[in-house]
């Protein structure tokens, strides 16, 4: 096992413990209730297959006073680059769609803190793409282009809490861990807003 593999597990597991630990002794509480519709649009850091930004939204609908069935899609860009030199142009890029159904647990409400667990399956994109054009005077110009994409199903777990500044709506920082074929993590913070 690679040194960089090790820690990025040593690091989810003290990540899961905390979690676990934090809302061990919480139980039997709400903040959305059973037929509300939550809405989030949220910003995060993808750490584990590179570090990058994500962006992404949610919609989800309380089907008991506890459990809150979402369905989310983010976006993450891992980037793009482009080089000149002696007629010779090339460039790249990749991008990936992470798509989850997912579920929240919600614990007892302490004031404004409404902390949850949560757990689901997904489906991540990947696509990449590259092309060069080289232009010489001598031979004329000529180009070509390859990409290439994957699709791998997670099972994604973690948590994070609802920290409610009005009525109905609020921030919500999350901490989920996506494993699969390349374990990912990723820490967001959304903001939320109950449609009913």
């Amino acid at each position: 096992m690679s040194t960089k593999h090790s820690i990025w597990t040593q690091g989810l597991r003290i990540s899961v413990g905390c979690l676990l630990t934090l809302t061990a002794g919480m139980a039997f509480g709400q903040g959305i209730e059973k037929g509300q519709v939550e809405a989030t649009g949220q910003l995060g850091l993808v750490g584990g297959i590179g570090t990058h930004g994500s962006f992404g939204a949610s919609i989800g609908s309380a089907v008991t006073d506890r459990i809150i069935a979402l369905g989310e899609v983010s976006y993450i860009p891992l980037g793009s680059s482009s080089f000149t030199s002696l007629g010779l142009t090339t460039k790249a890029s990749a991008n990936a769609i992470d798509v989850n159904a997912t579920g929240h647990y919600q614990f007892q409400k302490k004031g404004s803190i409404v902390p949850y667990a949560g757990g689901g399956i997904g489906v991540l994109h990947a696509s990449a793409s590259s092309s060069t054009n080289i232009q010489n005077v001598n031979i004329g110009s000529f180009s070509f282009s390859s990409g290439g994409s994957s699709t791998d199903f997670y099972v994604n777990l973690g948590g994070g809490l609802r920290y409610y500044l009005a009525g109905k709506w609020g921030f919500r920082p999350e901490l989920m861990i996506f494993a699969g074929s390349n374990t990912f993590v990723r820490l967001s913070v959304g903001i939320f807003y109950h449609v009913k």
